[in-house]
């Protein structure tokens, strides 16, 4: 039986390791803690540290962390040996993500709206992706990131459109009007990016998500955990969480963001996910919705939880699902 490095008790069950020494999980909970605030910090205070995510591969518990270069990553190692943080550190050199504009794309508008298809606000051009068709009680509203739906300067009421103006100038119709948004902001505590836009009741529309099909509820992200999306850009894809607990740093309209609580999904050998895909729904393979892509970089998606994209807003599951009158 193995001995908790921490506190030296007997581990009667599973025995995680952090930096090789085993550990119970209540010990390896306040460690990843302690790491996280120490992990933080730096963030702020480094420049040229762009972001953490927890990571784990059995029985190891382990940190990535993202830097603009080796440099960084090196002196960052000094700085969590100095402050005895005693876990694994892998880095991961990219730059900070920037919120942009997609290149266009031709689409046609959808005969039934769902979601994973491009969509945009009428008047600012942006385009992404519809995450999916919500309910809640007799009102159905889509939802997309508060960047494609509700960029600076836009207003409760303005019009939401599918697909997006860029993706078709002359063929896209407005299937909603912005009503709720939940935007990022400087000097905020940031998990969600995300907006409602309340669906035209003439507008037919269904709960599925193209390629993938309804989501059946919701469940937090675990590492590991296989997930799937269809995009805007990217179309269908799948891929795994690598790291959850992960803190970012984002550059929108010039502003410097940090967005917490996030997970971090890819795929092993090719892109999970484009510019444009913004937006989109993630679900594991019994199709419960798993978060929604805030930004993506590198090929990989920077996601909000599920979890807390429901309860922000205030859905019901598995209610907010189900089908309308038509049946689809």
């Amino acid at each position: 039986m193995a001995i908790c490095w921490y506190c030296e008790k007997e581990i009667e069950e599973f025995a995680y390791k952090i930096a090789r020494h085993p550990c119970d999980l209540e010990c390896a909970d306040r460690e990843i803690e302690r790491s996280r605030g120490i992990l933080a910090r730096l963030l702020a205070e480094v420049d040229s540290f762009v972001g953490f995510g927890l990571g784990f591969e059995i029985p190891e518990f382990f940190w990535y962390i993202f830097v603009e270069n080796e440099e960084t990553g090196l002196a960052l190692k000094d700085e969590f040996s100095s402050a005895q943080m005693g876990f694994s550190i892998y880095p991961l050199v990219t730059n900070i993500p920037k919120i942009s504009t997609p290149d266009p794309i031709k689409a046609i508008p959808e005969n039934v709206v769902l979601g994973g298809v491009s969509i945009g606000h009428l008047n600012s051009k942006t385009a992404g992706t519809i995450g999916g068709i919500l309910t809640m009680g007799d009102r159905k509203y889509v939802v997309s990131t508060s960047q494609i739906l509700a960029p600076d300067g836009a207003n409760l009421g303005d019009l939401i459109v599918q697909p997006s103006v860029i993706d078709s100038p002359q063929r896209g119709y407005a299937l909603a009007k912005l009503s709720v948004i939940s935007r990022l902001a400087p000097g905020s505590v940031n998990d969600l990016d995300a907006a409602l836009g309340t669906l035209n009741t003439v507008v037919p529309s269904t709960p599925r998500i193209k390629y993938l099909g309804r989501p059946s509820g919701v469940v937090d992200p675990r590492i590991g955990m296989n997930v799937r999306k269809t995009g805007r850009t990217s179309g269908f894809t799948e891929g795994r969480v690598l790291c959850i607990d992960a803190k970012v740093k984002l550059i929108r309209d010039n502003h410097l963001l940090f967005i917490q609580d996030q997970f971090i999904a890819m795929s092993e050998d090719s892109i999970f996910a484009e510019s444009g895909d913004e937006g989109s729904f993630l679900l594991d393979n019994n199709n419960a919705l798993v978060g929604m892509i805030q930004i993506v970089f590198h090929g990989m998606a920077i996601c909000a939880r599920g979890t807390v994209l429901l309860e922000r807003f205030g859905f019901q599951e598995p209610d907010c699902f189900e089908p309308g009158e038509e049946g689809l």
